[in-house]
């Protein structure tokens, strides 16, 4: 997955104390949660987990991190991406052609019998679908839990909604989220507490302002370094990098100045480019308040037709009662008197 520019060496990321996020409500990018989702949760071939045929492994994903955030009295808003830009279309392009070179070598992999290259093969072969993205839009309805379609960029929106303060930080691993002008990041969020690669992973907050003071450059400023370093709308500019970027952009101040001393050409589309990061596109309607989770049509999708187990759905169900965030199916009425 392309996580977008990558501003790793520029930012600062500190710990973050969940109970901080308490009370709060956080905007989660669904497409990159997903993915890690279906690349994580694998069987034996390396292809995502499936019940009769159908994969489960985005389902059990975000019933176990949704439920897990509720618990620590954290409200997630989910965001999915809308229409992509024309500018995005070589990027997806790539990504598509890449993915086809992958399912080739992953059947020929199963075709000869090795299942340690088929494992290692099936994260890259791994998609999330229409009928997926429906099925997640579904599980958040069950779970009382808002989800919203974003005119173009799900972190785009949820950077916007958060510099509004409908939200108070975008969980994403997208640095692009802050070229959005989200004030607040935090990675690792819906990985909290698991391992990779050996290594514990813990939630790190990231905050625009203190990147852009401790390089003193403006948010303008970080983005055109951005396309300079290459984004999803641009390729960027060969040989420059985030600290060669950061040099010549504090040293000439815009894009087009550094074009000159380095002698590249600028973008046709830089205004557009720019425009994208800077006035990214939201819908107007403000964010809806959550509701509850149905314990019945949780048990009817997740467990009747997607083979969860009872164990599974039970610690959801517990915690979603520890959260205050369960309809009772049972409460008594007048008739029962």
């Amino acid at each position: 997955m392309n996580l977008g520019c990558n501003l790793r060496d520029l930012a600062t990321a500190h710990p973050l104390e969940l109970s901080e996020m308490s009370g709060q409500r956080v905007a989660i990018d669904v497409f990159l949660n997903a993915y890690q989702f279906i690349t994580s949760l694998v069987g034996q071939d390396g292809k995502p987990l499936s019940f009769d045929g159908r994969p489960v492994a985005h389902l059990m994903g975000f019933l176990d991190r949704a439920t897990w955030m509720l618990e620590q009295g954290i409200e997630p808003v989910f965001f999915f991406d809308g229409r992509p830009h024309d500018l995005k279309m070589d990027t997806l392009a790539g990504r598509k052609e890449r993915k086809v070179e992958a399912v080739e070598k992953w059947e020929a992999a199963v075709e000869a019998g090795d299942m340690t290259l088929a494992k290692k093969l099936g994260p890259q072969t791994a998609e999330y679908t229409r009928d997926m993205v429906a099925e997640t839009k579904r599980l958040f309805d069950c779970l009382g839990l808002v989800w919203i379609e974003a005119p173009m960029e799900a972190e785009g929106a949820g950077a916007v909604r958060c510099a509004n303060g409908e939200v108070a930080a975008v969980a994403s691993q997208d640095w692009d989220t802050l070229l959005y002008g989200s004030p607040v990041m935090i990675r690792n969020l819906t990985s909290h507490g698991r391992k990779k690669f050996g290594r514990l992973l813990t939630a790190e907050k990231v905050v625009l302002q203190e990147l852009l003071d401790t390089h003193e450059i403006t948010r303008e400023q970080l983005v055109d370094l951005a396309i300079m370093i290459g984004t999803d709308f641009h390729p960027g500019i060969k040989g420059i990098g985030p600290k060669t970027g950061l040099k010549l952009i504090k040293e000439h101040g815009t894009m087009e100045a550094v074009s000159e001393v380095k002698e590249f050409e600028m973008p046709e589309n830089i205004e557009t480019i720019r425009g994208l990061f800077l006035n990214h596109p939201v819908h107007p309607d403000p964010i809806p308040k959550a509701t509850r989770a149905v314990e019945k049509d949780l048990r009817g999708f997740l467990q009747g037709e997607c083979g969860f187990s009872d164990g599974r759905l039970q610690r959801a169900l517990d915690r979603l009662a520890s959260a205050n965030h369960l309809k009772s199916d049972n409460q008594p009425t007048l008739f029962d008197f």
